[in-house]
Parts: structure tokens; C-alpha cells; sequence
């Protein structure tokens, strides 16, 4: 090899070289460019009329209200709703994860009302450490949000406010559905009157006990929903049972029956 093509070589190896360490410095700085990052910036949330996480979580906006298509139809917590729609607006990246990969991400997709998709987000785990953080993909790379998103973790029911009558209290541990007639037992069941939003007129209807279970099945007013409660919180509006005798007085009424 002689000096001319010593040179060339050198200087390939040289442009090489420095191409290199610009490509590594560009990966190693991307980072940091990214940490404190909007991940919706601009988002209107007035626009948003539809949440969607892939199939687990559906909520839909309409002229009746939110509703959680994957919970029966149920109306939507308002408050929740909105409270989770801010943190989206206000969620940054936290940090970039170095050597994780999101592993069959779940997409959450905010749409408006004619299903175009004004945001979306590929969303993973929570970070188990620290908990108050969660694994997305944005911009290419694995990052952790500044929000654990804890509400897009969970199912339909937790977008429910799950409490139905204030006086007593009491809450539904399920929306009951396709249950016979017979089996509510609405139609021979117990009607007392309840206070809703400090309303006393409501009417409540609680109907027999679940079956295998102490539950009971309860319906508000004409209400198309049947709710199942646990049973302890409509004992105070069952009929109660007749005092029992003592014992001396039974014994004494039977000895004056034999007189």
C-alpha cells in the first residue's frame, strides 16, 4: 500500500470518526430535549367528545351527557371526567426510559365529535418503583409521563359515581341486567322514600335478594336501572320484624291461656 493510498484511507477513517461521534452526540442530547415536553400541546378539551383505550375503556360525549359505553351505557362521573381530561392537557414527559420498550401498548385516543383523532397517546405500564409515573411512546422513544393516569388503569365502573341515594347511603356494586322479572322481585318489593340531592320525594324499590349472595337488587323512581346493593344498606328501609316475647312472658301468657 503505498503513501497515497494511506492518506485516502486516513482520511475516510476520519470523516467516519467524526460522523460517528455526531450521531452519538445527537442520540445522547434528544434525550434531555424531550424531558418537560407537552404531550398534547393545544389540546381543546372542549372538542373532545370521545375517549377510547384501545377496548378496554369507551366514554362517549352526547346531548345527554357522558356516558361509559363499556359499562352498560352508564352516565359518566362529570367531575372525573373533567379532572382526567386537564391532567391529559397538562401531562409532560417526565424522563426518557433508556432500555425499555412498551410492550403491547394500549392507545388512548381523544376524538371529537365526528370521530377524528385530535390526540393519541401509546400508553404501558405504571412504573412499579416509583408509582406515580407511567411508560408511553412519544416522539420515538420510550418515555415516562408526569402522570401515573391512574383512571386509564382501571375499568368503566371507575368512571361511574358508584353512590345513588344520599339519606341512606347508598352505593351500587353493580348495574344488574337481563335478570327475570321474578328473580327482581319488584313487583311484591319493598317501597320506601329516599333522599337524592335533597330531594325526600324519591322513591326507592328494593327487591329480593341476589341469588347465592345477601345483595339486593334496587331500583330509583322509573329508572331503567336496576342496581345491585349490598344488603346492609337498605336494612333501615325493610319492615322490621315483630319484637320477640321474653321468655317469662310467653310463659306467663301461656299459663293464663290454660286458665
Amino acid at each position: 500500500m503505498n503513501a497515497k493510498q494511506l492518506t485516502v484511507l486516513a482520511g475516510a477513517a476520519a470523516v467516519l470518526g467524526a460522523a460517528a461521534l455526531c450521531l452519538s452526540s445527537n442520540s445522547k442530547s434528544s434525550a434531555p430535549k424531550l424531558n418537560g415536553k407537552a404531550i398534547f400541546p393545544g389540546l381543546a378539551i372542549s372538542e373532545v367528545a370521545r375517549v377510547e383505550l384501545g377496548d378496554k375503556l369507551k366514554l362517549a360525549g352526547g346531548e345527554g351527557g357522558w356516558v361509559v359505553e363499556t359499562y352498560h351505557g352508564y352516565p359518566a362521573d362529570h367531575s372525573k371526567l373533567v379532572e382526567n381530561l386537564m391532567k391529559l392537557s397538562e401531562l409532560k414527559v417526565g424522563q426518557v426510559a433508556r432500555g425499555v420498550k412498551v410492550e403491547s401498548p394500549d392507545v388512548l385516543s381523544l376524538k371529537d365529535a365526528s370521530g377524528k383523532v385530535l390526540a393519541s397517546l401509546p400508553l404501558g405500564e405504571k412504573h412499579a418503583k416509583w408509582g406515580h409515573g407511567r411508560y408511553a411512546t412519544f416522539a420515538g422513544e420510550t418515555v415516562l409521563v408526569s402522570d401515573a393516569l391512574d383512571a386509564f388503569g382501571a375499568d368503566g365502573k371507575a368512571w361511574v359515581e358508584t353512590k345513588i341515594v344520599d339519606t341512606p347511603w347508598i352505593s351500587f356494586n353493580d348495574i344488574a341486567e337481563g335478570v327475570s322479572d321474578a328473580d327482581l322481585g319488584f313487583a311484591t318489593g319493598v317501597v320506601a322514600k329516599v333522599t337524592i340531592a335533597g330531594d325526600t320525594n324519591r322513591v326507592a324499590t328494593i327487591g329480593n335478594v341476589v341469588k347465592g349472595g345477601s345483595d339486593r337488587y334496587l331500583k330509583l323512581d322509573n329508572s331503567k336501572w336496576v342496581y345491585v346493593v349490598s344488603g346492609y344498606s337498605v336494612d333501615s328501609l325493610l319492615p322490621k320484624p315483630p319484637p320477640e316475647e321474653k321468655k317469662g312472658e310467653k310463659d306467663e301468657k301461656k299459663k293464663d291461656g290454660g286458665q
